[in-house]
């Protein structure tokens, strides 16, 4: 009987300077073919989620986690802490409280970060 595996793919570091961001979202993508993997947002990956950011690197990443419904999360702390609302960010993401996001993080069997 092989094990069910939560994973979380940790987007941590900014879309501008890095590719980070991107190879995670490709990473969400990869495991998508046999895993549900969660994609979270925390501390300055919220920024790849901006509406006014050049996606053009990862945007079909997005698309294509949204168009077989797997959750793109963005920490409301992280939000906060840079004075942005949801309203600044894409419509293919749910704000979640960092007390929430952390509960995810926590349950889940592998964790990978960027």
């Amino acid at each position: 009987m092989t094990e069910e595996k939560n994973i979380v793919i940790l987007l941590r570091q900014p879309p501008h300077g890095t590719l980070y961001p991107v190879e995670g979202l490709r990473m969400s993508v990869a495991v998508s073919a046999d895993f549900d993997p969660i994609t979270i947002a925390i501390n300055d990956g919220v920024y790849a989620f901006l509406k006014n950011v050049d996606k053009t690197m990862y945007s079909m990443h997005i698309d294509f986690l949204k168009d077989i419904d797997l959750d793109i999360f963005i920490d409301e702390k992280s939000l906060i802490e840079r004075a942005l609302t949801k309203n600044d960010l894409i419509e293919q993401v749910e704000v979640k409280e960092h007390a929430e996001i952390l509960k995810i993080i926590e349950n889940s069997t592998v964790t990978i970060p960027f």
